[in-house]
């Protein structure tokens, strides 16, 4: 996928710098899709709270791109990276809810749905790669991303919940 097979040095299993640039610059990627999401989201938002709550999320999109680039420069960054608050409950709650595409006018409701598949398709992504490099430093660095997708897949679950279920 992403990478070649991680080489034993030593015992250890390493990867290449090439490898692990291009696997942080896809993650990089993968945030600025976000910020740019929820930057649409902001501007079709229609409650101030929400606005509120959808700038949150931007500005810790942003987060995860300094850092992320950070870790590209210094690996040794990789412990600023992740969730300190423990495990994150998956919801489940658009789980079963019919995948649509994103359109420009979409509304409040479709945006959040949108969103929250996208951070469980990308937590699921990031968890799989975790799996594959288990042992790794990139493995922790995919298990780490993986857990923030879920904590963000959760916050807008919740932001569903209060704003579009609580309405209907």
């Amino acid at each position: 996928m992403f990478c070649k097979q991680p080489q034993k040095v030593y015992g250890e299993t390493i990867l290449s710098e090439l490898n692990w640039k291009t696997i942080i610059e896809a993650a990089v990627k993968v945030e600025e899709q976000s910020i740019a999401l929820y930057t649409m989201a902001l501007e079709n938002a229609k409650y101030p709270s929400s606005k509120v709550f959808l700038k949150q999320l931007v500005e810790e999109e942003r987060g995860h791109k300094s850092k992320l680039e950070a870790i590209m420069n210094d690996q040794t960054k990789i412990s600023e990276l992740g969730s300190h608050g423990g495990a994150v409950q998956d919801l489940k709650i658009v789980d079963m809810l019919q995948d649509t595409p994103l359109s420009k006018d979409a509304d409040y409701e479709a945006i959040l749905v949108y969103a929250a598949k996208r951070e469980k398709s990308t937590y699921d992504y990031y968890k799989t790669l975790a799996l594959g490099l288990k042992g790794t430093k990139m493995g922790e660095v995919f298990s780490k991303l993986a857990q923030e997708e879920l904590s963000h897949k959760n916050k807008l679950e919740k932001e569903y919940d209060d704003c579009v279920l609580t309405e209907n």
